[in-house]
């Protein structure tokens, strides 16, 4: 096989206003092809290997843009050229696609994910009897690299792992010609699960020695699952005995299933692999609880879930009523029941909104997992397989799980490939997908990691520890400590620890706000957006919601990056007579730099808002009509459109501002402001689901200034319907998350901001309205 370098690596950043089209990107007859995506700040950046002979080519395509025009008028290559926002040439750095990791040292050495481009050899090559996995294995055996002997093979791409430093591939002979990626190798749980207990335990202890537990009086994830057995090394520090109890105080608090002590480690510690494999030290600032809802031994005689899960969590609040928790609950039941409130989700919502003792509460539920055929009909069976019940309850954060685990090296799996792509959908995880016709929110809300299943060529289906997450096993004395846990309940123990350590750090946030953080961090990767591409995002939402949660991105405040967060308490309807009207909207004028942002003019930036809420339930099943809604009220968002005056948004919004002349021409005629922005899912995505509400648009800096004002308003529900004004009147609360974000380096957004507050204190309007519904 040839060595040389025989194209040119080129990095097209895309544009904030347009999609990059890769079909303009991509040649295949002339040997131009995709590498890779990264993602840098904001901005998506393609790394496209360009033939010698098509660099011309290239060159000629955007020179025609500026020249010459199509039959039509339009400019030639509009496409390409429109979604382009810069070109640069590519070198090693751009092979890293280590999602949040910058560029390791030169000299650092660890096991590296090798991507291979199996299309990237040319029409001689094929014909050599070397494959691309042979001729890397060839050569890196002349470098002195170490490599697994394994490899995963996926289309058009091979990995290996290779333990090396980035000086060593810097001067790996003719390695860009094939390489497609580099990434950092997680370590398998098999690497663990295989150890004898007493090596096992020597790493627990390893890992005492450098762990830091959080005091009584920090946030926790409250399990309600088989209980947890507290006597393992790496939970009893931050479970308390009190803290361990059961729905009947006849039943065993310990584990009898071993399900609840591997979501506690999962809740704890995340993937335990990384922290035993580690030598760094960590603070832990959440504990746990948790409340044995199942039996020893069988089922629970009546299957009263609903009051059993209020019940637990009652018991918790109990003992410590003023302690912050996320209920964690990985217990689902299959029924045919697809969206349709049931008395068990309905009693989870009238929960978290408080009930007549107006206690706001977290809580994060797993949405199910097919259970039989596990990933034969991949990814089918998971869009025919309904999320399960409780997990279609609007005010509990719904999670589904993906996987970005795709190495095998397990004894006896010779053959074997992972069922699903890294950053596609785990392939137990249930989908709101087959809703179609319904209005109900889009669940699940979020996805986390749940792991991964291998399949032979004759279509065989098994689990593999190595595709799964390590953590603490129940087990007698003497027994291994450590196991394997998978799917969505490992993807829902992920979650709660996310949203206790954001309780800890946020300790003045609502349960509302911190759900509407954990959302507004989410974002969709790369397979995901391939699977389901824009014109498709709404079934995108109903398998992956709104992606995967960030944690660096959900508290991140850096240069670049501002996020603003408003808690507020709104009422949404008043008594008028004897009928229930519209009655306040809420604006806030963001304290956003205006003269910074206008001085940037045309540089791209984006604006992400989130609103999330709780809403009381109306269960009985008696259409859809307003008064018979499910939802108490609802409200939604609104951001001043550029060019547009607050007395015309004010009047886009409320009936109340109208003229009688004015509300004439409305009906005649649409005379509003249009919105020219690009919002990345649209009202007709967002407005009509559930209780929380997450979309973003890209554009200039110029249009952001004029976008600073935004609407809280309110729309029907129950609530406006009924004859008595205590119920009509309640109020509500909500929490708004704003982040604005830009690739310049021209500008730091939060300097700028807090220089504006410094400056002015933020306006924020209650404002009696009439809102058109």
């Amino acid at each position: 096989m040839r060595e040389g370098l025989q194209f040119l690596p080129l990095v097209f950043g895309e544009s904030e206003e347009f999609e990059l089209p890769l079909e303009r990107l991509e040649d295949e007859r002339n040997g131009v092809r995709v590498v890779n995506m990264r993602v840098e700040g904001d901005q998506r950046r393609y790394l496209v290997a360009v033939p010698d002979s098509q660099v011309a080519e290239f060159v000629k395509k955007f020179r025609e843009y500026q020249t010459d025009d199509t039959a039509k008028g339009k400019p030639k290559n509009e496409p390409l050229a429109a979604g382009t926002a810069s070109i640069g040439s590519g070198d090693l750095a751009d092979y890293w696609t280590e999602v949040g990791e910058s560029l390791p040292a030169g000299d650092e050495t660890f096991w590296w994910e090798v991507w291979l481009d199996e299309d990237a050899r040319d029409e001689v090559e094929k014909e050599s009897a070397e494959g691309v996995e042979e001729w890397f294995r060839r050569v890196a055996k002349t470098q002195s690299i170490l490599l697994s002997d394994r490899a995963v093979s996926f289309p058009e791409r091979v990995v290996v792992l290779a333990f090396a430093s980035l000086d060593q591939w810097r001067a790996f002979p003719g390695l860009l010609r094939h390489l497609a990626e580099f990434r950092r190798a997680n370590l398998v749980a098999s690497e663990f699960t295989r150890l004898a207990p007493s090596s096992q335990a020597e790493f627990v202890e390893d890992l005492l020695e450098r762990v830091r537990f959080a005091d009584a009086q920090a946030p926790t994830v409250c399990l309600l699952d088989t209980g947890v057995n507290r006597g393992h090394p790496l939970l009893a520090p931050a479970l308390a005995s009190g803290d361990n109890q059961a729905y009947v105080s006849s039943w065993r608090t310990s584990d009898d299933t071993g399900h609840g002590t591997e979501m506690a480690g999962v809740a704890l510690y995340g993937d335990l692999a990384k922290k035993l494999a580690s030598d760094r030290r960590y603070q832990l600032r959440h504990r746990l609880e948790a409340v044995k809802v199942l039996p020893p031994s069988g089922k629970n005689e009546p299957p009263d879930y609903g009051p059993i899960t209020v019940g637990g969590m009652a018991k918790a609040e109990l003992r410590k009523p003023k302690r912050r928790r996320v209920f964690c609950m990985a217990v689902t039941a299959d029924g045919g029941d697809l969206w349709w409130p049931t008395l068990w989700s309905a009693q989870i919502d009238q929960a978290t909104a408080g009930g007549e003792e107006g206690e706001r509460r977290l809580v994060v539920l797993a949405a199910g997992n097919v259970r039989e055929e596990v990933g034969k009909n991949y990814p089918n069976e998971n869009y025919l397989s309904s999320v399960e019940d409780p997990s279609q309850a609007w005010n509990a954060l719904t999670v589904g799980a993906y996987t970005k685990l795709a190495w095998l090296d397990e004894d006896g799996l010779a053959g074997y490939r992972p069922v699903a792509e890294p950053g596609g959908l785990s392939p137990a995880s249930r989908t709101s997908y087959c809703w179609s016709g319904s209005a109900w929110p889009y669940k699940p809300d979020v996805v986390f990691e749940g792991g991964n299943y291998a399949v032979n060529e004759q279509g065989f289906v098994t689990s593999s520890e190595d595709l799964e997450l390590l953590t603490t096993q129940s087990s007698a004395e003497g027994d291994a400590l450590l196991g394997t846990v998978r799917d969505t309940s490992a993807a829902t123990a992920l979650a709660a620890r996310m949203a206790a350590q954001l309780m800890a750090e946020y300790p003045t946030f609502w349960p509302e706000t911190i759900r509407g953080l954990m959302v507004h961090s989410a974002d969709w990767t790369r397979q995901m957006r391939k699977e389901f591409p824009h014109s498709r995002r709404k079934e995108r939402l109903r398998v992956y919601g709104m992606g995967v949660p960030n944690m660096a991105r959900a508290r991140r405040s850096a240069s670049g990056y501002a996020t603003m967060v408003v808690q507020g308490i709104i009422q949404p309807f008043r008594m008028e007579g004897s009928q229930g009207k519209s009655h306040e909207m809420h604006l806030h004028d963001l304290p956003l730099p205006r003269k910074v942002l206008q001085e940037l003019g045309n540089t791209s930036v984006k604006m992400r808002v989130t609103l999330s809420y709780y809403i009381e339930p109306n269960p009985p099943r008696r259409g859809e009509v307003a008064k018979y809604q499910y939802a108490s009220h609802g409200l939604r968002f609104s951001v001043k459109r550029p060019t547009e005056s607050y007395e015309q948004m004010l009047k886009r919004l409320s009936r109340a501002a109208w003229s009688d002349g004015e509300r004439l021409r409305r009906r005649r005629d649409e005379s509003v402001v249009k919105d020219e922005r690009h919002w990345e899912l649209g009202p007709e995505s967002v407005a009509v689901r559930g209780s929380v509400h997450s979309d973003y648009w890209r554009g200039t800096a110029a249009e952001l200034a004029d976008s600073a004002l935004v609407g809280v308003y309110p729309v029907t529900g129950w609530w406006r319907y009924r004859r008595d004004a205590s119920v009509v009147e309640q109020k509500t609360r909500y929490a708004l998350v704003v982040s604005i974000s830009t690739d310049s380096s021209n500008v730091d957004l939060v300097q700028a901001i807090q220089a504006e507050i410094a400056a002015q204190v933020p306006i924020a309007s209650d404002i009696d309205i009439d809102i058109e519904t």
